[in-house]
């Protein structure tokens, strides 16, 4: 039974992997080139591995937010959405 619920763990995050979701790594060109939902979930992943803890939709819209006032900067293209603090 726990061997089965490893395996469908170890699939899901393969499938979110697969889906395009990012973590800090993420670049601001790729962030920007996300969907809304997709870029929701980067942050949301970002703030946990962070945190240790799931964030709040309120915290992860104004993170996305800043990071896309961030990103929309010339300079800030290749940075990285973890180079936001």
């Amino acid at each position: 039974m726990y061997r089965t619920v490893a395996v469908l763990a170890a699939i899901g995050v393969a499938l979110a992997g697969c889906a395009g979701i990012g973590d800090e790594s993420t670049t601001c060109h790729d962030f920007t080139g996300m969907t809304q939902d997709t870029r929701s979930a980067t942050i949301a992943n970002l703030l946990k591995a962070r945190n240790g803890r799931n964030a709040s939709t309120s915290d992860v819209m104004t993170r996305v937010a800043a990071t896309l006032e961030f990103c929309g900067k010339d300079a800030n293209r290749d940075k990285t959405v973890g180079d936001l603090r």
